[in-house]
């Protein structure tokens, strides 16, 4: 068997791997804890059981992480795939 010592698969681009990785998490996050949908008012009333505690401080750095790209794509000069001069439809 040959081995070759360069990567032939394109590599795609790091930050649009990482958004659909963001998301792909949201949407575990939301399979597995349904009651993340609950209002805000709602949920602060409610002491939540530690696993759905758990998915709600989850769910918070990621969208903290989220918005985080969203500045460092501001920051990049016309990369490619930027957002720049699109609306963002993902809800948070």
């Amino acid at each position: 068997m040959r081995s070759t010592s360069h990567v032939s698969l394109p590599v795609p681009e790091p930050l649009a791997l990482l958004d659909a990785t963001l998301l792909f998490l949201i949407q575990v996050l939301l399979a597995e804890h349904p009651d993340l949908l609950a209002p805000p008012e709602e949920a602060a009333t409610l002491r939540p059981a530690p696993p759905l505690r758990a998915a709600r401080h989850l769910f918070e750095v990621v969208r903290d992480l989220h918005d985080a790209l969203g500045s460092y794509r501001a920051a990049l000069p016309d990369a490619p795939g930027s957002l720049s001069g699109a609306e963002d439809d993902i809800p948070f």
